[in-house]
């Protein structure tokens, strides 16, 4: 684990204290760690572009996957693209 030292206006400052009351976080490091972690989270999936998910969904049913049984038919395919 690393050490960080931050420095917090006022008004955030009071933000960490709030949340270190109503969660009953015994210090304040534990309430950053909650926030980081709360917002990390959003982060770290991400939101998946509206375009994307069009694109993927069209994928899907407009059939454009193909469905080998052996590994023959998918090396013919490959091999003959």
């Amino acid at each position: 684990m690393s050490m960080v030292m931050v420095h917090l206006n006022t008004e955030l400052e009071k933000i960490v204290g709030i949340v270190k009351s109503v969660y009953g976080f015994s210090s304040k490091d534990k309430a950053i760690q909650f926030i980081l972690e709360k917002e990390g989270e959003g982060i770290l999936e991400g939101e998946l572009r509206p375009e994307f998910v069009k694109e993927i969904l069209g994928i899907e049913k407009g059939g454009k996957f193909r469905e080998f049984k052996t590994i023959k038919e998918l090396r013919a395919r490959i091999e003959h693209a």
